[in-house]
């Protein structure tokens, strides 16, 4: 089997060395054969300055005999890649995903891959004219709990949609250190919300198969903190069918480990889905017994790399190459979200229920 060849686009990035191991794991069928990244001494550290304390603080030394380039059109021209994973700022992804998808480069894009929705929207197009296949980090949708819950919306199990509700809280800017890249609004373009409440947002469009079409949100100041994107944001969501939602993130605990669930309520069965994957199912049953109860618990087999979902990402956009099909969780996935995300920005900015623009 011939071999695809990979190419690391930035290692300034949270998650990049758990990708990289993941993109290890399959090594039968791809080599990565060169790294990229704009600053030059990520070349001799071979680490970024801040990384998610669950994965490699560093790539691992044999990757110090690859080549390292400060340029991405040389890496490029000179290293025929059929595959890129793409860790860069938000402000960044999209100029290297245009350069990349113009050559012909398939992608797996950490989330959210652009600031704002405009941005994803042109970087995305590019990929699409060119016949370029786009995975992107919405793990969720590869969690077996999560395809569960979709499963049992689609078999009608809740009815119809009446609200959604989602709370999801994670370490704080202390525990992450507030000079960490994550906080820093010149190259991530936001906080919490578009860095981790895009998970959320993709479930909600994703699970109940519904548009949010307005917001209305309130976010909090993460001056306080260090940091000078937002550390608490709330929103309530309006869907196209009449429904209501919430969605509240913070980085408020003192430890590493976030906790939460998202929710779906309907007219017939109602169920949340906990932060790790397990899913409680309240329905109608018989007049003997009125109501049914269930709970799904998975276990997810430790693997290294960026968490036990992440070879499924891979092994997805693999297929899609393959098959010529779209991944389950592609650009359009990105887009989707960051669309609701960027009308609860403007909703926080100005205190006023804002649209959402599914236009263009």
């Amino acid at each position: 089997m011939i071999k695809r060849r990979v190419g690391i686009v930035g290692l300034e990035h949270y998650h990049v060395t758990g990708w990289v191991e993941s993109l290890e794991l399959f090594s039968n069928q791809l080599e990565i054969v060169a790294l990229y990244d704009p600053d030059p001494a990520l070349g001799e550290t071979l680490a970024p300055t801040y990384f998610d304390p669950f994965l490699s603080p560093r790539l691992d030394e044999r990757y110090r005999a690859l080549p390292f380039l400060t340029d991405l059109d040389q890496l490029i021209a000179e290293h025929a890649l059929d595959l890129a994973l793409v860790t860069l700022p938000n402000v960044a992804a999209p100029a290297a995903i245009v350069k990349l998808a113009a050559a012909g480069v398939h992608m797996l894009v950490d989330k959210p891959g652009a600031a704002n929705a405009p941005a994803a929207i042109e970087a995305f197009a590019v990929a699409r004219q060119h016949g370029v296949k786009v995975a992107t980090g919405l793990l969720r949708r590869y969690g077996r709990g999560w395809q569960q819950a979709r499963e049992m919306l689609r078999q009608g199990r809740a009815g119809e949609l009446l609200s959604t509700e989602v709370v999801f809280n994670t370490s704080s800017p202390a525990v992450r250190q507030p000079a960490n890249h994550i906080f820093r609004r010149d190259l991530q373009g936001g906080g919490i919300l578009l860095w981790l409440g895009i998970h959320d947002i993709d479930q909600l469009l994703w699970l109940t198969g519904e548009r949010i079409v307005a917001v209305q949100a309130m976010s909090a100041s993460g001056a306080r903190a260090g940091i000078d994107v937002e550390d608490a944001m709330s929103v309530s969501l309006a869907y196209a069918n009449g429904a209501v939602g919430t969605l509240n993130c913070a980085y408020v605990l003192p430890r590493s480990v976030s906790e939460g669930y998202l929710a779906v309520r309907g007219t017939s069965g109602s169920f949340s889905v906990a932060f790790d994957g397990s899913v409680h199912w309240i329905g109608s049953g018989s007049a003997r017994d009125p109501v049914i109860e269930e709970e799904l618990t998975y276990t997810n087999w430790a693997v290294p790399g960026y968490g036990a979902v992440a070879p499924a990402v891979i092994d997805d956009l693999l297929g899609a190459i393959e098959e010529d099909r779209e991944p389950l969780a592609n650009g359009d996935a990105l887009i989707a979200a960051l669309r609701v995300i960027d009308a609860a920005y403007e909703s926080a900015a100005t205190g006023k229920r804002v649209a959402v623009n599914w236009r263009d």
